[in-house]
């Protein structure tokens, strides 16, 4: 049997890109989406690579935004236009295969395997997406072809905007091993501090690494991320709408600085809630028990 073709596909800077559509006469402008823009206070959920350009970054404050960017503009979320778009994505990935795993709004896994003998390579399937997304959708997206999610997911980070990256069997080592340890899946700040004491700062110190040593540091999660470095990643992509019996549904995420205010706190929790409110639709469930975990540092 051979490789698997694995893409990964992410709108490039989602809500900003949605926005600009609905806001033509800020095209060529810096432009970020969050908080409340007349009371000028909350966080920046993202920014487009113009603002980013000028140092704004997601998670920073409105006003340290402005300090950075004075041309800026701000616009509140609007997370149902967002869904449908996604939704619009979804359908075009549709096309060329159900093996589809959202991860988020604006991110998915796309195992076009059984696709090839119709619609191409994993190249071209990609390429196709990207010109649909531009010419139907009016949005650019990063695509990953890879042997497996690991590394489709890599390569979809590896170039942005609007590029297309492969990482080959034959050419993974070369890309993927001199990028920042951090840049792999599933290594989170924590996890990347760790490896930093013991020398790991890239993919290819990770991959290189003693996996008895890792896991004496990391867990079984050790064995994993070394997995993960040198391509031992078979983790299927799931079949669209077909899953393991579901008890629960949940997020979360890591903010990148502390939250300080009540707005702030209001903006992620929403975001929150809108992810878990999609899955539950699409799953057609209902929920009795909602529970808010929240940690500090």
């Amino acid at each position: 049997m051979g490789d698997r073709v694995i893409l990964h596909s992410d709108i490039n800077c989602c809500y900003a890109s949605i926005e600009h559509l609905h806001h033509p006469e800020l095209a060529g402008k810096p432009l970020a989406v969050g908080g409340d823009p007349e009371a000028r206070h909350g966080i920046v959920l993202t920014a487009d690579y113009i603002a980013k350009k000028y140092g704004v970054k997601t998670g920073m404050a409105l006003w340290q935004a402005k300090q950075v960017c004075p041309d800026i503009t701000f616009v509140s979320p609007r997370m149902d236009l967002y869904l449908r778009f996604s939704r619009m994505a979804h359908e075009i990935y549709a096309e060329y295969t159900d093996r589809q795993e959202p991860y988020g709004i604006d991110e998915c896994w796309l195992d076009v395997t059984g696709s090839s003998s119709l619609k191409g390579d994993g190249l071209l399937i990609a390429q196709e997406i990207s010109r649909r997304m531009k010419s139907e959708l009016g949005i650019t997206v990063s695509v990953g072809v890879s042997f497996n999610k690991i590394f489709a997911k890599l390569g979809s980070d590896y170039k942005k905007p609007d590029a297309i990256t492969t990482m080959y069997k034959s050419e993974f080592k070369q890309k993927a091993w001199s990028l920042p340890v951090a840049d792999l899946l599933y290594v989170g700040k924590s996890t990347n501090r760790k490896l930093a004491l013991f020398g790991i700062k890239t993919i290819g110190d990770l991959a290189r690494a003693d996996e008895d040593v890792l896991n004496s540091h990391l867990g079984k999660m050790g064995s994993i991320l070394w997995s993960f470095a040198n391509g031992y990643d078979d983790s299927p992509v799931k079949l669209e709408n077909t899953h393991a019996p579901i008890k629960s549904v949940g997020n979360s995420t890591t903010t990148p600085k502390d939250l300080v205010c009540d707005e702030d706190v209001k903006i992620v929790l929403y975001i929150l809630a809108e992810s878990v409110a999609a899955r539950l639709r699409e799953n057609g469930f209902r929920c009795r028990v909602v529970e808010i975990s929240v940690r500090d540092n």
